[in-house]
């Protein structure tokens, strides 16, 4: 576990988190078609990885001439997801909604005008109090078919020195119930740091501090049936700023992340 700090500076700003997080989704999705390679190679499961027989697949990228499926990566638009309940919206930290490109601007979304809902939300973890009840129900109603919850303060105790019971990162992914319902059901990890999503092929990786970064599937180890276990460290996606001292230092080797990252 963590020290703790009195000060955290710029990595305790969830603030700069969400905007780094943000663009590192934007700039990987917009580079490679992450949505098609995934429906192409991977079932819709949060958590199940492509069989022996998709792992050649998987290493390719799609054609040039692929139709490529616009997808937007936003913050700060609220969704509005039922039209007879006013309160019914939520505003989502950070957003992937497919269908959508980024020709127009967005402060407001109306799902059920526009026909879309976003499949991905991210939420940034700023409050001592679990926001899981009230937020998870808004998440449920919208219709999103994964949530993942990043709470890099999730070490520090509460009153009297007692742990709150809080988790670095969770990922909870939507699945129809015996009942026939739907519900957003918590995933099992491998690993408290790090969250694989089949559907973009693509890590979410806590580097330390407030530090989540996003990683390609591209030589991620993999265990039985395929599956990926564990993401390569060259992997890493870099924001433009850090691609020129990068490009200065011998190319990177496909070393696996250590466990004891966060």
């Amino acid at each position: 576990m963590p020290d703790s700090r009195a000060e955290l500076g710029e990595y305790g700003a969830l603030q700069w988190t969400r905007t780094q997080l943000c663009r590192s989704l934007r700039g990987l999705l917009q580079q490679d078609d992450r949505l098609n390679l995934g429906r192409a190679g991977l079932s819709t499961g949060p958590s199940t990885g492509p069989s022996t027989a998709l792992a050649t697949a998987l290493a390719t990228e799609p054609s040039a001439g692929a139709p490529r499926t616009p997808i937007r990566v936003g913050t700060d638009v609220t969704f509005y997801y039922d039209p007879a309940d006013r309160l019914s919206r939520v505003t989502p930290d950070i957003y992937v909604l497919e269908g959508l490109g980024y020709e127009e601007q967005l402060r407001s979304f109306r799902v059920y005008e526009r026909g879309l809902r976003p499949e991905l939300v991210i939420h940034l973890v700023d409050t001592p109090l679990s926001p899981e009840d009230g937020l998870m129900m808004h998440f449920l109603r919208l219709g999103v078919r994964d949530v993942v919850l990043y709470d890099p303060m999730w070490w520090q105790l509460g009153a009297g020195g007692v742990p709150r019971g809080r988790r670095l990162l969770t990922h909870y992914h939507r699945v129809r119930s015996d009942a026939g319902a739907d519900v957003l059901q918590l995933q099992p990890q491998d690993h408290p740091g790090r969250i694989y999503l089949s559907r973009y092929r693509l890590w979410l990786v806590h580097r330390g501090g407030a530090e989540l970064r996003v990683y390609a599937d591209r030589h991620s180890a993999r265990g039985v049936g395929g599956a990926p276990t564990e993401p390569a460290e060259s992997d890493c996606w870099l924001l433009p700023e850090e691609r020129e001292p990068a490009s200065l230092s011998p190319p990177a080797n496909n070393k696996r992340i250590v466990n004891q990252i966060y």
